[in-house]
């Protein structure tokens, strides 16, 4: 076989809304063969987060658990990440955490439009549903000013609204075009995250295809993720995101560790693995 085993790059603990401790999620990784292990807990604002949220004042506790947990196992590289949301209401206060700690990789992630989440099943009889145009539009904008910010190294879940099988009436190509453009600028890389086709509604990858053909036309590196809330889903369906990249164009994923391109696994004859 040639070519690096995968890394997953979005993994949930207890110090967020997952259901295991770290050391679970690292042997369910030795057990799928991937090389890199990267644990990326929720960070939202104050005024929107919730006991599925890793606050602000734990994040010391969690680099520093993280940290020893990887000493527990250096037959695999395990990273400490963070999912961060952005609210431009609450940028300030978000940025300033961001800052505070020196995290291996931060994720972006808009889950948040027009003060109510558009990732919880409660809020999907909310007021703000109810115009799906909308959230769209609103996700799509939120999304292109955190990436100008600066802050982040790759876009979480990048056509995160379609969650729940719901999709704009209205073409949305010019906000994908600002936000693609905007990624490509910053350095940024996006995720292929596999939790749409294997735990959500929607039943597909995130991004889209259509998404992830444009993001390699325009040079964006991809990680993978899997979005797992336990450690049963770590590498979850990575086979089936490796195909999807490969469709689109991509040969390679990101390594966060040190940020180079690694190829998709081979086998000796040259054909991709999955």
């Amino acid at each position: 076989m040639t070519g690096a085993r995968s890394g997953d790059y979005h993994v949930h603990s207890r110090f967020s809304d997952g259901a295991d401790e770290l050391d679970a999620y690292c042997e369910r990784a030795l057990e799928s063969g991937l090389s890199e292990l990267g644990f990326a807990e929720h960070l939202t604002p104050a005024a929107l987060a919730d006991e599925g949220c890793c606050s602000a004042r734990r994040l010391e506790e969690y680099g520093a658990a993280v940290r020893a947990c990887a000493a527990r196992h250096p037959e695999l590289r395990v990273l400490c990440g963070i999912e961060a949301d952005y609210v431009p209401e609450s940028a300030a206060e978000t940025l300033a955490a961001l800052a505070a700690h020196p995290f291996d990789y931060v994720l972006c992630a808009v889950h948040f439009v027009d003060g109510f989440s558009i990732d919880e099943a409660r809020f999907l009889r909310a007021a703000g549903w109810q115009d799906v145009d909308r959230v769209w539009r609103r996700y799509y904008e939120t999304l292109t000013e955190a990436v100008r910010s600066g802050a982040f190294d790759a876009v979480a879940h990048l056509d995160l609204p379609k969650k729940w099988d719901l999709h704009p009436s209205e073409e949305m190509g010019h906000l994908e075009d600002d936000a693609l453009a905007a990624i490509a600028a910053a350095g940024m890389a996006i995720e292929v995250n596999t939790s749409g086709l294997a735990r959500h509604p929607v039943g597909e990858i995130y991004p889209s295809h259509n998404l992830l053909r444009r993001a390699g036309a325009a040079n964006i590196a991809i990680v993978l993720g899997s979005d797992a809330h336990c450690a049963a889903d770590v590498g979850a369906r990575f086979a089936e995101a490796e195909a999807w990249a490969r469709a689109a164009g991509y040969e390679s994923w990101l390594r966060l560790s040190d940020r180079s391109p690694q190829p998709f696994p081979r086998t000796a004859s040259g054909e991709p693995l999955g």
